[in-house]
């Protein structure tokens, strides 16, 4: 299974970077993994938020539209447990899931047509986190889905 991650603008600390770059490089050992960045809208004071979702989610739609099982990151989503995200991972394995798009919106989150179309709309939590590090979370997540699977010590 082909998994891409889809996130929106660049981020703002290299340490961040350097993190997620850790985890793709671990992931690499499980699944082929791609980030791809699409550009961020500028939001400004004149510009409202639904168009900004609207624009970027867009772009998102460009790069997605290649086919594949399509997973969106969003504060409204169905939170998981690891153990739960993991068996998740799996089911998708066993349908036979060869491209896995997983899509983290910009700050403003995703547009409401993107998200009713959507395989699968997931939440990290109900608390709020800076974009930045939601990737993070998203990145490590999907590793230690991995590491559950595969019974590895990471997960303990």
């Amino acid at each position: 299974m082909d998994i891409h991650l889809v996130v929106v603008g660049k981020t703002a600390f290299p340490e961040i970077d350097v993190a997620i770059k850790r985890y793709l490089d671990r992931l690499a050992h499980y699944a082929p993994t791609h980030m791809h960045v699409v550009r961020a809208e500028k939001i400004g004071k004149n510009v409202a938020e639904e168009k900004v979702r609207q624009i970027e989610s867009e772009r998102i739609q460009k790069l997605v539209s290649s086919g594949g099982r399509l997973v969106l990151w969003d504060r409204h989503g169905k939170p998981l447990s690891s153990k739960a995200f993991a068996e998740f991972l799996q089911r998708l394995r066993d349908d036979g899931t060869s491209t896995l798009w997983m899509v983290i919106g910009g700050p403003l989150g995703l547009s409401s047509p993107f998200l009713k179309q959507a395989d699968t709309v997931l939440s990290l939590s109900e608390m709020t986190f800076p974009h930045d590090i939601a990737r993070l979370l998203v990145v490590e997540q999907i590793y230690r889905g991995f590491t559950i699977l595969e019974g590895t010590p990471y997960h303990k």
